[in-house]
């Protein structure tokens, strides 16, 4: 078992894979979180921060069918959905008066039928409707998924993304960049080389994104520091990372579940490690990392700021995805107010942000 001064003597003489594997699977969780928070005080000092935004699924149609996903439907199936533009702006316009969001974060499956028209019409539309609210939209998923059924280059589709007023990339996607993993949760999604090299074509663009990575599903520990070292070495070449969100993987809906290769939600203990080895291996190359409460839970939450997270995500109003695969957080708007009631429990102060990270105002 290791001590404190082990894990920060590694810190300080560089944490290399090795030294990352071993400090994930022998330290203690508690061990881990003190060194963790040392280093994100160090980088942000007490600040926590979150965006006020609002989730819209443009569809759930998806022909991916992920065995870790509760959230799709096949084309034709009595609760698929397909939003045109004008729903989308309208929600977008709702939930700007009704609570005041900054960021839209639009996704959705892969849908076979549409055409590069029906997304440049809707980032124009919200564009025009609501100028100041920022646009953070497809992952590298959808961009793959789509460039192929458009016979386009990844880039060309980023491109003309950005041209009809996407603002940044979401991090999703991502999952376990790793392909033995992947062939078992995302079968007929796209490699983790793709996530890596569309993530760098976007930032190339100036359109920066999020990261991800799923865990607590089939991964092994060395998938989970394989991931964080790609990451880095990506903000490491890019800076184009704007927060890194571990999610733990809810699995109740899922087939994964279904068909026993994952037997339940994991325990705090590793949510906690997941979470202090990241800020462990990403040091400040990435300043903000993510407690994702719509994954753990907001009481989970709040003990992962003390662990190397400093960002709550956001308030994710209307966010389904996780709350199809059995998430346990009640379907009400989460409000600004109630997060950054999170954020003072554990000492810290809350701050809005903006989704680019640059405009911060405390939270009274």
């Amino acid at each position: 078992m290791c001590t404190i001064n082990d894990v920060r003597n590694a810190v300080a003489n560089g944490v290399s894979k090795t030294d990352a594997l071993s400090l994930f699977t022998q330290c203690d969780f508690r061990v881990l979180a003190k060194v963790a928070d040392e280093l994100t005080v160090k980088v942000t000092g007490d600040t926590v921060t979150f965006v006020n935004n609002v989730v819209i699924n443009y569809t759930n149609v998806c022909v991916a069918q992920c065995p870790i996903c509760a959230f799709y439907r096949p084309k034709g199936h009595p609760e698929a959905y397909l939003r045109n533009p004008q729903e989308v702006v309208k929600g977008v316009l709702e939930a700007k008066v009704n609570y005041g969001v900054s960021e839209l974060h639009i996704n959705g499956g892969f849908h076979p039928d549409l055409t590069i028209e029906y997304f440049e019409e809707l980032f124009s539309s919200v564009k025009k409707a609501a100028p100041e609210v920022t646009i953070k939209g497809p992952t590298a998923a959808e961009v793959d998924f789509y460039a192929k059924v458009w016979r386009m280059s990844t880039r060309e589709v980023l491109e003309r993304f950005k041209t009809a007023g996407l603002d940044a990339l979401s991090g999703g996607g991502a999952e376990i960049l790793s392909e033995d993993v992947r062939r078992i949760i995302t079968p007929y999604k796209f490699n983790a080389e793709a996530w890596l090299r569309i993530s760098h074509e976007a930032h190339e663009l100036g359109l920066r994104s999020n990261a991800t990575m799923m865990y607590g599903h089939v991964e092994e520990p060395h998938h989970i520091i394989d991931h964080l070292f790609s990451i880095r070495r990506l903000q490491e070449e890019t800076n184009g990372i704007l927060l890194f969100i571990p999610i733990k993987f809810v699995p109740w809906n899922t087939k994964l579940y279904r068909d026993g290769l994952v037997k339940g939600p994991a325990p705090a203990e590793l949510d906690v490690k997941v979470t202090a080895i990241s800020r462990i291996v990403l040091g400040g190359t990435i300043k903000r990392i993510g407690a994702y409460w719509t994954s753990v839970g907001k009481r989970l939450a709040s003990t992962l700021l003390l662990a190397g997270a400093n960002d709550l995500v956001g308030t994710m109003i209307n966010e389904q995805v996780l709350r199809q695969a059995g998430s346990s957080e009640p379907l009400r708007p989460t409000t600004v107010a109630e997060l950054a009631h999170i954020v003072r429990e554990v000492g810290r102060r809350p701050m809005v942000r903006d989704t680019f990270h640059m405009r911060l105002i405390e939270v009274n």
